[in-house]
């Protein structure tokens, strides 16, 4: 037997991009799965001695930088801001955050 004949209806793949057929001579990209915003942690020191305290913001911001520098610009001097990971698109959604918001957890 001879090599696999490809299928037709098979979608190509471009550098994590599928481009489906819509069989009226039109293709569609589709974005595979891409966090489109940041988890950031907060953690206070508190001025008169105890324990630290870590609160949770999701931002709106693929980049760890900007979404820290969101959240920093409204922190005191005792706060550390540190981006954590990844907010999937689905959870921005879910939380209503359009680019560039933030909402604590």
């Amino acid at each position: 037997m001879g090599a696999p004949i490809a299928s037709p209806f098979a979608a190509p793949r471009v550098r994590g991009i599928s481009l489906r057929h819509r069989g009226n001579g039109a293709a569609s990209v589709v974005y595979q799965t891409m966090a489109n915003g940041q988890v950031v942690l907060i953690t206070t020191e508190p001025l008169g001695g105890g324990l630290p305290v870590r609160s949770v913001y999701y931002v709106a911001e693929q980049d760890p930088a900007k979404a820290e520098a969101i959240i920093a610009a409204m922190m005191a001097p005792n706060e550390r801001v540190e981006a954590f990971g990844a907010l999937p698109e689905p959870a921005v959604k879910a939380l209503g955050l359009k680019p560039g918001d933030f909402t604590r957890g």
